[in-house]
């Protein structure tokens, strides 16, 4: 019997389930800049209910990312204590993946192309896409970047996707045509279970200290970030 916690704290949602065998327990707040007063008593909620304890988890599932940079650093932060404390493996999840997840969950939506979106402030935003397939599986069709909101507009339009979700910010601004393919998703914990799960039965599941987060930027910031890299490996 597998049991798995997952954690996300990626956007202004604060999330926490636990899947113990065939049973579910979740708990979700929409609380924006609550995340470090909910998080703790929500996974302590989860575990006192199935009456376990943290060395009893088999892995933690924790989305990574795109967001806001505080809420991310205090999901991760507590799920690397339990990790670090009790030894438990880790399974990152994208937070626009995780997106696509509950949405297919709450539309009962099996499959389509998907395009999720994060803001990134100033005309800019995270985009995934994603297909849903029809055994359930949530398939990347190219890695998660940031794009302005033209590059939005236009990869739209050239892709036609089933469904637009996530955060629009301002972009039905400048494309309002847009607007009847949009919902907006705030990510779901309980979405992490399956896909955590699976990544664990797969040996997929890594140490803590091997995960990177990804934060919110826009193009300009992730150019920057690509030529410091760029600039330290010509050094090393």
């Amino acid at each position: 019997m597998t049991t798995i916690l997952a954690v996300d704290t990626s956007t202004e949602a604060c999330s926490v389930a636990l899947q113990i065998g065939n049973e579910t327990i979740a708990k979700f707040a929409d609380e924006p800049r609550s995340h470090s007063r909910l998080l703790m008593p929500m996974v302590q909620q989860v575990l006192a209910e199935a009456q376990i304890k943290v060395n009893q988890l088999d892995a933690i599932g924790v989305s990574i990312g795109p967001g806001s940079f505080t809420g991310l650093r205090i999901g991760f932060a507590a799920v690397q204590g339990m990790a670090y404390g009790a030894d438990i493996p880790v399974v990152p999840i994208s937070t626009l993946k995780l997106m696509v997840a509950t949405y297919s969950r709450q539309q009962n939506t099996a499959v389509g192309e998907i395009t999720a979106l994060l803001d990134a402030r100033m005309s800019e935003f995270n985009l995934g896409r994603y297909k849903l397939e029809d055994n359930n599986q949530i398939v990347a069709l190219e890695d998660d970047r940031p794009v302005s909101a033209e590059q939005v507009i236009a990869l739209i339009e050239a892709n036609n996707p089933s469904a637009i979700i996530g955060d629009s910010g301002n972009l039905f601004e400048t494309a309002p045509q847009l607007a009847d393919q949009f919902t907006q998703i705030y990510p779901n914990a309980i979405d992490i279970l399956p896909m955590a799960l699976q990544q664990f039965n797969q040996g997929l599941a890594v140490n803590i200290e091997s995960i990177d987060l990804v934060y919110l930027r826009g193009t300009e910031a992730w150019q920057k970030r690509k030529r410091l890299r760029a600039s330290a490996e010509e050094v090393n």
